[in-house]
């Protein structure tokens, strides 16, 4: 079945398109117009089954049709569009041949599918063997600009497109997950359509100019300019363009988009370029979540020792979690994120790569079998910027090494499990076998014995080797004074802290510092 939509206002077509899946139901839109003299001319080029008509239009209204319709004797079948107030105008439509009549603010995909039933049924789709008219046109330029997308340039002479100060665009739905909630399963096509609509009614006033769906999330905008030689005209007119998407996707629609631009380009040759710069421009929404738009030209250029530095602190993270220094491995972790965050030099497919295989690694010495990652991860999939991914993984990884060390306090004693946990967080605090004895109700004797036979080592090597652990993560970072470090970590003075530092690194800390910075 072939349908004509004629209404003169574009968000009428718009909603109407987009209502349901057509193709499923066995319908080709044939085209629209937007009064009733281009009607006319679009009936006698289109020969439709089924025109749906808006009552009140410019130059030739609904019912100035019908009456040509019904004079001319045009074999077609026309579906009254109307508001609440237009109830005298449908009965004369009706009185005129009008099949049915549909109030369009209560239309809605039920309706208009038992419409599509009823025509069927009273009277077949006469014209089903008609040849395919602008369906197979749009499907043929789809897959023209797909393939010069990929490098492919063929055919583009049946496209709008002309080589000259080019540009290729990528947007995306901001918060799909969270978007696509607002509808059913079974209706869920209806974004994905209704964004295409108006995309494709923005750009049918625009030279030069296509529009390529990709995926229910992603879109690509084609734009040529060649009848501008400034690239200062170029870049305003792609400004001018994206300006008017993004204002009638969120005025129409209610949604958000982010946007990729390319650099521009001369010729057809360079669109595959285009869409990858279009696409790394896009990718930086992951480090800036608040920003709409990212312009590959102002992306800063990575040399190589940037890749160098971030590989040298997913190596050294890995050596940190193979020795279990925990307290090691999240101040690296600390560091390499807030270098990509100045950076930008990993995709979000590479940083999650790298969170998930660290914790696989945290997996292995845990309780989880293999590494698999538990449940909780399951929303990560959801998420798309680095500081909530970062804190998400932050705390998995937090969780994991308490479960590790949970496991690893099973053999001993509640008493020395309580006085090790008490230690992990207490150890830049005073500490006594009086206060343990205090807080356990056992005597301090009784600690120190029970400590020293199921440990192997007195409780006071115990507390410094930890106090010392944690000093040596803190002389990597220059922002803290040798003196400011003792401190931190329980001593209260420098000597006796250079003293015992010594004794268990075999170098001051001073020359700790030195060797690893």
């Amino acid at each position: 079945m072939r349908i004509l939509i004629i209404d003169d206002e574009p968000l009428v077509r718009i909603g109407i398109k987009s209502a349901i899946d057509w193709e499923a139901q066995g319908v080709e839109i044939v085209g629209e117009a937007g009064d009733g003299e281009e009607a006319l001319r679009m009936i006698a080029e289109t020969a439709p089954d089924v025109v749906l008509l808006d009552i009140k239009m410019p130059k030739m209204d609904g019912l100035e049709m019908l009456r040509t319709i019904k004079e001319r004797q045009i074999p077609v079948q026309t579906v009254v569009l109307s508001s609440f107030d237009d109830i005298a105008y449908v009965k004369e439509a009706l009185k005129l041949g009008a099949f049915d009549y549909f109030h369009k603010p209560d239309m809605n995909e039920r309706e208009l599918t038992a419409m599509l039933k009823s025509i069927r049924e009273q009277f077949g789709s006469q014209k089903a063997s008609a040849p395919i008219g602008t369906g197979t046109v749009g499907n043929r330029r789809e897959q023209i600009l797909y393939d010069a997308l990929h490098g492919h340039v063929h055919d583009l002479s049946e496209t709008t497109l002309k080589e000259g100060n080019m540009y290729v665009l990528l947007f995306k739905i901001k918060n799909y997950g969270t978007v696509i909630k607002r509808y059913t399963k079974e209706t869920e096509s209806i974004l994905p359509n209704t964004v295409q609509n108006i995309v494709n009614e923005i750009l049918s006033t625009e030279k030069e100019a296509e529009y390529l769906q990709l995926d229910e999330q992603l879109s690509a905008v084609f734009i040529s300019n060649s009848e501008l030689k400034s690239l200062l005209a170029s870049l305003t007119r792609v400004n001018k363009i994206v300006q008017m998407i993004s204002a009638a996707l969120k005025r129409f629609v209610n949604i958000d988009i982010v946007l990729g631009v390319s650099d521009w380009f001369a010729d057809f040759d360079g669109i595959k370029a285009g869409y990858e710069q279009a696409g790394k421009a896009l990718s930086h929404q992951f480090y800036h979540p608040d920003t709409s738009i990212f312009y590959y030209q102002h992306l800063k250029q990575k040399g190589e020792q940037v890749y160098k530095q971030a590989d040298a602190y997913l190596s050294q993270m890995k050596t940190a979690l193979r020795e279990e220094a925990n307290d090691l491995f999240m101040e690296l972790l600390s560091r390499w994120e807030k270098f990509l965050e100045q950076e930008e030099c990993m995709e979000e497919k590479d940083v999650r790569k790298v969170y998930e295989g660290l914790l696989f690694m945290i997996g292995e010495s845990g309780d989880s079998p293999g590494g698999a990652i538990p449940e909780g991860a399951a929303g990560f999939e959801e998420v798309h910027e680095f500081g909530q991914l970062s804190a998400m993984y932050r705390h998995m990884f937090e969780e994991r090494f308490k479960t590790r060390n949970h496991m690893e306090l099973k053999g001993y004693s509640q008493l020395t499990r309580n006085i090790m946990e008490y230690t992990e967080e207490h150890y830049s605090e005073s500490l006594s076998l009086k206060l343990f004895g205090e807080l356990f109700h056992v005597s301090p004797n009784y600690v120190s014995r029970l400590f020293k036979q199921e440990v192997g080592q007195g409780l006071f090597d115990y507390i410094n080797q930890r106090r010392i652990e944690k000093a040596k993560v803190l002389l990597k970072d220059y922002r803290y004074k040798i003196y400011d470090v003792a401190e931190m970590v329980g001593f209260n003075n420098q000597a006796h802290f250079a003293i015992v530092f010594q004794k268990y690194t075999g170098f001051t800390p001073k020359q700790y510092r030195k060797e690893e910075v």
